[in-house]
């Protein structure tokens, strides 16, 4: 009876109406796989039929909810707390009720108020994880999932879920702490030792990567997620022909299944098989045309061909499902700003921006586009924020040195540049500009040096047409199902 719930497309929730994981188990005088028992306040008044009568309501009061009769639901759980308004049950149905209503500081409250009652609520702590994860407050959700690992330790759920964020999070160490104490009760779980190999592969060790996704595969023949794993370990490797074999061997499982065939096209992304991921992702969209995780990673491909005039629909069809989408904004922003459509890039960049200021390259291409208003004092703060989020961001740096020499402050120019060039020392941009610095400078045989670098860089980036500043971020992640 305890729902949780989680996200779905643009319509905000789901709830596991039928799952073990939403059960009520007091109803049945036993303990559920996720819900325990949980205690019940009342004032000393309340007689055991009246007791009686309130977990009857409960029970309606969630079954209208998994009928999607939100109004009816809310009313009678209104009811209920006005007599007896500690009840943590309901608390936590209103506030799945509020989540799903996009009233989320609601839902926040009213969750948190539950929790203070009755701390042993695991259902309480799973709705809490998944409502943090809405807010974009992770390390919150990562508490929260600890909690119920804290008070359930083999709940599967919740390890695989607290996994999966923590290695979202780069915190691979702990994701492996969480998994191996899971996978230490044999049999092995094949998604948890397919989790086991991605954290390994982020870490960089391949051996244990591979050893762990081929685990997997001998617990589940058919896991094309332990196939893509292998295939990403072969092209670390520089084994194209058996990444190409794991890439077909992954294809071949996907079969119809739209989020497999994602997962797929990602990875063929990832490696550069730019046509066979085009392919993929569009047989994605054509099963599941309204996901905006499928059109964007599509939208992505195309920029790979380059081509922009497709990508560019593709990116207002994702903003047309959900329009605060940040990084379908993010795209679309850059598509508009490589077609010279300066004023509407910049504007979604921005709107990107307020929505999640998490990625570097909208505080980056708002840089270059203040830049060529001639605002260069505003570029620098735009560059420095894309540089905070991405110390490693070479472009950034050579866009602000870029920056800091109009504006003659040559120290900070030369410290911009010469990072740039030292993160990505075929950057031509890179060199020019230190050629410019080092004429005004007055060291000619510096600038002299720099020049000729330009001068080989822009044979080389013709040979092979390269684009030049061209991104392509990991496309976002659809919905969890």
């Amino acid at each position: 009876m305890e729902l949780f719930f989680k996200r779905k497309g643009r319509r905000g929730f789901r709830r596991g109406a039928g799952s073990p994981t939403v059960r009520e188990a007091t109803l049945r005088g036993k303990r559920s796989l996720t819900v325990g028992f949980l205690t019940l306040v009342f004032t000393a008044s309340f007689a055991p039929a009246q007791t009686n009568n309130i977990h009857e309501r409960l029970e309606n009061a969630a079954t209208l909810i998994r009928e999607n009769r939100i109004a009816e639901a809310e009313q009678r759980l209104n009811s209920i707390l006005k007599l007896a308004p500690n009840e943590a049950r309901a608390l936590n149905l209103l506030g799945t009720v509020r989540a799903q209503q996009g009233r989320l500081n609601d839902a926040e409250n009213l969750l948190t108020r539950a929790a203070k009652i009755d701390p042993a609520a695991v259902a309480v702590h799973m709705n809490l994880a998944f409502l943090y994860l809405l807010k974009k407050a992770p390390e919150k959700a990562i508490s929260e999932l600890k909690e119920v690992v804290s008070l359930e330790p083999h709940n599967i759920e919740a390890n695989y879920k607290l996994a999966r964020l923590l290695l979202s999070r780069g915190q691979t160490d702990e994701t492996i702490s969480v998994i191996e104490k899971m996978n230490s009760t044999p049999p092995a779980s094949a998604v948890f030792l397919t989790l086991l190999g991605d954290a390994y592969f982020r870490k960089g060790n391949a051996d244990k990567a591979e050893e762990n996704y081929l685990l997997a595969l001998a617990a589940q023949k058919n896991n094309a997620e332990a196939v893509l794993g292998l295939a990403r370990v072969s092209q670390n490797r520089g084994d194209t022909k058996a990444t190409l074999a794991y890439l077909s061997q992954a294809r071949e499982l996907a079969g119809n299944s739209p989020e497999l065939l994602y997962k797929v096209g990602v990875a063929a992304l990832g490696i550069g098989v730019w046509d066979d991921a085009r392919l993929d992702l569009e047989q994605a969209v054509k099963l599941k045309p309204d996901e905006p995780g499928f059109l964007i990673a599509l939208g992505a491909a195309w920029l790979k061909k380059p081509d922009l005039f497709a990508a560019e629909p593709i990116f207002r069809r994702a903003l047309e499902i959900q329009p605060a989408n940040a990084q379908a904004q993010m795209y679309l922003g850059y598509v508009l700003y490589k077609q010279k459509k300066l004023a509407e890039a910049k504007s979604y960049l921005e709107k990107s921006i307020r929505a999640d200021s998490s990625a570097p390259e909208p505080f980056y291409y708002v840089g270059l586009i203040v830049q060529e208003e001639n605002e260069d004092q505003r570029a620098v703060a735009l560059l420095e924020k894309a540089i905070e989020v991405s110390p490693s961001f070479a472009q950034a740096h050579v866009a602000l040195g870029a920056s800091y020499l109009k504006l003659k402050d040559y120290p900070r120019a030369q410290r911009e540049l010469e990072q740039g060039a030292k993160l990505n020392p075929d950057d031509s941009k890179a060199h020019y500009q230190l050629a410019v610095l080092y004429a005004r400078l007055k060291d000619p045989q510096r600038a002299q040096a720099e020049m000729e670098i330009v001068e080989k860089l822009k044979t080389l980036e013709q040979s092979q047409k390269r684009e030049g500043d061209t991104f392509v971020v990991m496309p976002a992640v659809p919905n969890p199902r």
